[in-house]
């Protein structure tokens, strides 16, 4: 058993990416960073594709990382606590028409950052073709040049994108909000009885308990908005997706 925890985080932004000096950014990083010195624990992290965390969590490549809830996720790892919970959204160019269901998206391409994975009725839709992007700036950038018809994301990765783009919000319409996807701190079955693990998890309720968390996701360089409206009035507010306790 490593010493030091390895800690795995996803590279998507603003979760976690590194800039062109190689150094790590994002929203998990902050977190993460705070998080392991309010519980004065040493930590090595490491930036890879989601699938990629999952898949070290499992091998006992990695000890610890936020995941989204998931049968597969409590399989092979224990949570110690919820982080926050993200709406999944998918969106489209504004005067599309309307969209009440995913069967409306039937013979679409729909773009989705590799290795996402949205749920079963999103994932398994045999009506949907699945574009497998680097990122939401891509995919917002192909779907407004007309090369995709819409664009499935998470609500801070898609008001991130459109930020650091400059895309403006009248172009975008919110066309369906799939469902709010609860994500946790596992710490893998084979790291369960570290010493660290005990004040980790309880450094995380605290964070919780006294806001510290919801203000590490929510109020920084990476929600840089209180608020977005986009075409037709409809509006993601940040501050709606709370910290569950």
């Amino acid at each position: 058993m490593r010493s030091i925890p390895l800690l795995a985080t996803s590279t998507v932004k603003p979760w976690g990416f590194a800039d062109t000096d190689r150094t790590r950014k994002g929203m998990l990083i902050d977190f993460q960073n705070t998080l392991f010195s309010r519980a004065n624990i040493a930590v090595n992290n490491v930036l890879e594709p989601y699938p990629r965390v999952i898949q070290d969590i499992e091998k006992g490549d990695a000890d610890i990382a936020v995941m989204f809830v998931s049968p597969q996720a409590n399989r092979i790892a224990h949570s110690l606590g919820n982080v926050l919970s993200e709406r999944i959204v998918i969106v489209v160019k504004a005067g599309s028409k309307e969209y009440r269901s995913l069967d409306d998206f039937n013979g679409q391409n729909i773009g989705q950052v590799r290795g996402s994975k949205y749920g079963d009725a999103f994932d398994n839709h045999p009506g949907i073709t699945r574009v497998a992007l680097t990122d939401v700036e891509q995919g917002l950038k192909m779907l407004l040049a007309g090369r995709l018809d819409a664009m499935a994301s998470t609500e801070h990765s898609l008001l991130f994108a459109m930020y650091s783009a400059g895309i403006n919000a009248a172009d975008i319409q919110l066309a369906l909000p799939l469902f709010t996807a609860r994500a946790d701190l596992y710490v893998a079955r084979h790291a369960m009885q570290a010493e660290w693990v005990k004040p980790v998890e309880q450094t995380l309720t605290a964070m919780r308990n006294d806001g510290s968390l919801t203000q590490a996701l929510y109020q920084n360089k990476y929600w840089p908005y209180d608020s977005y409206c986009f075409s037709g009035g409809q509006c993601l507010n940040g501050h709606q997706a709370s910290v569950e306790k």
